[in-house]
């Protein structure tokens, strides 16, 4: 594992899409990493939809293609956890909100 390795999708946006049954309802969200250690998400569906946040993020890159990112979101306190597969075009979200935890899954894809 390599820690603090620049992830493949700095400059990028990327869509998460994490499913129609989470306590959010359809919960989408387009994460842009603008650079190797900011990030600025934007709820996309869902019951948070049209919620903004940029914030800093760590890495671990676990292989190739594969990548933990972290980060608190400044606004709520948020602590989240995401496994990034951009081989398999899938991610985990891990997240403790309002003091309760909740993890996601679902597909991963380059929007821009």
């Amino acid at each position: 594992m390599e820690i603090n390795a620049p992830l493949p999708s700095v400059g990028q946006t990327w869509l998460a899409d994490l499913g129609p049954d989470t306590p959010l309802g359809h919960f989408t969200v387009e994460i842009t990493f603008d650079t190797e250690s900011q990030v600025t998400f934007e709820v996309t569906g869902g019951a948070i939809k049209g919620r903004v946040e940029t914030m800093d993020y760590t890495t671990t890159k676990v292989r190739d293609g594969l990548h933990i990112v972290r980060w608190t979101e400044p606004d709520s306190g948020d602590h989240v956890t995401h496994i990034e597969d951009y081989t398999n075009g899938a991610c985990m979200a891990s997240s403790v909100i309002g003091g309760e935890f909740v993890q996601l899954h679902g597909t991963w894809t380059q929007v821009r």
